[in-house]
């Protein structure tokens, strides 16, 4: 409850936070503001730079809050919106972001600080072509920003445009010699140039820059690892994916005496559930689907996910969304045993709001509602087969397989979007325990849900993709149909911003295959947890006849 003198002490708070502004003592303001946010005081301004003192101190939940309030009472005030879009964003919440800073930038549109944190979001958001797009707006506006222009040429390296990211990489070194994320892009590209020698020299040189701060160095590592595969030192470049990755893990370790379940976790809790549960717990009537085919893409990331969704979104008849997230608003169902008690329970009719909201993101994912075929890939929705099957009784699995020795390395590797799922991938022995996981779990799901299911074996398409496809359009209940072959070209023009990004815009590489093997010796501790998988998927005898 506020005090009966809060007007006299919101005016001397407010003059004493804006003659800290001018005097350009932020430090001062936010405490000011602090001060008032604690009697009760609720003034926009106040509340606005409240918020931005618990950015900085990482508490984005109160950042949040504060600046939530701050938007309901001045709804055009940009830096309020802008904190409580970073504040989402940093929660991991970024689609909610996006309303909050699209409705900023309308205000805003030539703000070069806005233009880049909401970059960050979209990049987050898997929509390169707007991050990329911001990027370039803010630096043209300020031509000066280095920040923006290393960020977009870090983007365009991972979405495979090496000569932009060579062009913005160079643009932003000269304005700032220490742009890590320039020098990243550029040796992105020797990378992909086959120049291993000149991006080992220049990542060598970054992580020689004096305070270049811990994730700079771990990304670092993680790129040296590239290039010293490429140079064929292979225990070298182990070495070099280990630490990065376990600095990695170091820097996103949950706070100390929080208790939170990870990804790993999460998945053994689901299995333990399932397993003791009918099978009609997962049981419902049909969907509201209108769709031809429902299918979901689903699997253990770098298992060939991508480059299946793009051949088949290359099919007139096929809408395949990438990783679009559809099921947020049904998370609760699976995010603890009492919401997996509270699915099995859903009578049909209680299933109506969370298949309403699946369809609501879709169509803003690009579904258009046509009555062809939607194909969504989202390889980690594999652990919640049980959703997919109480929501959508009617769809169709399809389980993308790679050798389980080049999966589990290849996630150990590449560099992904931070998640707490990829989270699990920054070891050698972590990736191998999720995959193992994950398996288990889709394994189980075999059992218990009446869903049509098929595999696909990544070595199978490459080695004979006119059949495998011709089986896969059998399966989705679409013609066959020759534009498939043309998906290389539709990728170079996509959103995407993949590890692979660039290996898939050049089509079908027989290099995907056995890469595990100079590796064979530093993977020798987790063979006995892939080598059921190994020969469950038929792996067994082929490192020799991949390689030829």
């Amino acid at each position: 409850m506020l005090r009966p003198n809060v007007p006299l002490d919101l005016a001397r708070y407010v003059q004493a936070a804006q003659t800290a502004l001018r005097q350009g003592d932020l430090q001062r303001a936010c405490d000011v503001a602090q001060q008032a946010i604690a009697i009760g005081i609720e003034e926009p301004q106040l509340l606005t730079l409240s918020a931005y003192r618990n950015l900085e101190q990482n508490d984005y939940e109160s950042a949040l809050r504060l600046a939530a309030r701050a938007c309901e009472l001045a709804p055009r005030n940009i830096d309020a919106l802008n904190a409580a879009g970073t504040a989402l964003h940093q929660l991991g919440r970024s689609d909610e972001a996006v309303p909050y800073l699209e409705k900023a930038l309308a205000l805003a549109p030539d703000d070069v600080d806005l233009l880049v944190t909401t970059s960050g979001v979209f990049e987050q958001l898997r929509q390169t072509q707007r991050a990329c797009s911001l990027l370039e707006r803010a630096f043209e506006r300020d031509p000066r920003r280095a920040d923006a222009a290393a960020r977009l040429a870090f983007i365009s390296a991972n979405r495979g445009e090496m000569d932009k990211a060579r062009k913005f990489g160079a643009m932003a070194l000269s304005l700032d010699r220490t742009q890590a994320f320039a020098s990243f892009a550029i040796a992105a590209a020797d990378i992909d140039e086959g120049k291993y020698q000149d991006a080992h020299d220049r990542l060598r040189a970054v992580m020689a820059i004096p305070k270049i701060g811990r994730i700079i160095e771990a990304i670092g590592e993680r790129m040296l690892g590239d290039a010293l595969d490429g140079l064929g030192r292979y225990s070298e470049a182990f070495a070099a994916y280990s630490k990065g990755g376990e600095e990695l893990r170091v820097l996103y370790a949950p706070p100390a005496g929080t208790e939170v379940e990870t990804a790993l976790d999460r998945s053994r809790r689901i299995a333990a559930y399932v397993s003791g549960a009918p099978a009609e717990s997962w049981m419902s009537k049909k969907g509201n689907s209108s769709v031809r085919s429902h299918v979901f893409l689903l699997g253990f990331p770098r298992s060939g996910t991508t480059l299946l969704t793009h051949v088949l979104n290359a099919h007139p008849d096929v809408t395949a969304l990438d990783e679009p997230q559809t099921l947020t608003e049904s998370g609760e169902l699976v995010a603890s045993d009492a919401g997996l008690e509270k699915l099995a329970a859903l009578a049909d009719p209680e299933l109506a709001p969370y298949r309403e909201a699946y369809w609501r993101r879709a169509a803003a994912a690009g579904f258009a509602g046509d009555t062809g075929v939607l194909v969504e890939k989202m390889p980690l929705y594999s652990e919640i087969l049980c959703l997919i099957a109480k929501l959508f009784p009617d769809a169709k699995i399809l389980v993308a397989l790679r050798d389980p020795r080049d999966v589990v390395l290849s996630c150990f590797r590449r560099r992904f979007a931070f998640t707490r799922q990829m989270y699990e991938l920054l070891t050698l022995e972590g990736a191998t325990n999720y995959y193992d996981a994950t398996m288990r779990l889709l394994e189980l799901y075999r059992t218990k849900i009446a869903l049509p299911f098929r595999e696909i074996r990544h070595e199978d398409l490459v080695l004979d993709f006119e059949g495998q496809t011709r089986a896969l359009c059998g399966f989705m209940g679409v013609d066959p149909n020759v534009a498939l072959t043309g998906y290389a070209e539709r990728v170079r023009h996509s959103d995407m911003a993949t590890p692979n990004a660039a290996q898939i815009s050049r089509g079908i590489r027989r290099e995907s295959m056995a890469q595990w093997r100079p590796y064979a010796e530093q993977m020798k501790p987790v063979m006995p947890l892939l080598e059921p998988w190994i020969a469950r998927f038929g792996y067994e005898g082929t490192a020799d006849a991949t390689s030829s």
